[in-house]
């Protein structure tokens, strides 16, 4: 009986590990190698940068539809994090490093670092971009000011493919894409900044959902290392403006990765309140089963020693009549 009790309550131990949320297990830091992390987000930015930008100028110059710079933005985003996730995060935007640091997912100083190899390899992309652009065909008639143009995050901009709108509209396209962003990114990563497996898929997904929005207005902004890198060399190509609209597409999505961040750490809390207050009713309900249990066992035994009174009784009765 007592080897029986023991089994049961290894068993309930047992039960009670295993239904222990992931997000309260240890730390989860990535690679230990700070260089190797810093390297990634430098290279997966560099990436992704460089792939959008160079598909901007190919759709174009073949007049297709935007919704393809999203399925390209997609991909980008997905195979750099499917690759880099497990080191760095794969996050290659500083408003994701931002929001990871608010959230407590991710030290400010990696935070820091971060988002200088972000804005480092987004401006290294762009003159790359750039100087590839100059063994353009000249037959195209473009010139490096309407590349600039054209690869500019603005939203007063003479691009051909673009809709001229005034700051106010800009801000709403560009805090509603940073929202669709951030949103996801934060849906994938545990509490401990451990980037679920379904990471890879759901920042991209988040990425082209917002690229296809914001592309007919300002760009697709949302990632302030891409929209520096770009305005640098815009500015370098001779676009005017371009350093004077660049706030926005700082402002706005650091806003909204704080805003998304401070919702985020609230569902959060909520929800492990929600996992105590379960644990506790647990808890209490086996108090009760063991008490039931042991009450259970000590009216057996009651029984038991009465009976045995009964029989030693019935032989003493016995004994005295022979």
């Amino acid at each position: 009986m007592e080897e029986a009790q023991q089994t049961e309550s290894k068993n309930r131990q047992v039960h009670k590990e295993s239904n222990k949320n992931p997000d309260q297990k240890e730390r989860f830091y990535f690679s230990k190698r700070k260089w190797l992390r810093i390297l990634t987000e430098f290279v997966g930015t560099y990436f992704v940068v460089f792939t959008i930008m160079a598909a901007t100028c190919w759709i174009t110059l073949t007049s297709l539809s935007p919704v393809y710079l999203g399925i390209v933005a997609f991909c980008a985003y997905a195979g750099s994090a499917a690759v880099f996730q497990g080191i760095s995060g794969a996050h290659f935007n500083p408003a994701v490093s931002f929001a990871m640091a608010l959230s407590s997912r991710l030290s400010w100083l990696d935070a820091l670092y971060y988002a200088i190899a972000q804005i480092v390899g987004a401006i290294c992309a762009s003159a790359t971009l750039f100087g590839l652009l100059k063994f353009m065909p000249s037959d195209l008639n473009v010139t490096s000011q309407q590349w600039g143009e054209l690869l500019a995050n603005t939203f007063d901009s003479s691009a051909s493919d673009r809709i001229k709108v005034g700051p106010g509209f800009a801000m709403v396209i560009e805090l509603i894409s940073a929202f669709i962003v951030m949103a996801l990114v934060l849906k994938a990563v545990h509490s401990n900044g451990k980037p679920r497996r379904s990471y890879y898929f759901l920042s991209a997904l988040g990425y082209g959902t917002a690229t296809i929005l914001a592309s007919f207005f300002t760009g697709g902004g949302f990632n302030p290392a891409k929209a520096t890198g770009a305005a640098i060399m815009a500015g370098a190509a001779g676009v005017p403006g371009v350093g004077a609209e660049l706030w926005l597409f700082w402002i706005i999505p650091l806003l909204c990765a704080a805003v998304c961040a401070l919702i985020n750490t609230i569902y959060q809390g909520m929800g492990k309140n929600r996992a105590k207050d379960e644990s506790a009713e647990g808890s209490q309900g086996e108090k009760e089963i063991d008490e039931e249990e042991e009450n259970r066992e000590e009216e057996e035994e009651g029984k038991k020693s009465l009976n045995a009174k009964k029989e030693v009784g019935s032989e003493e009765n016995e004994g005295a009549k022979d």
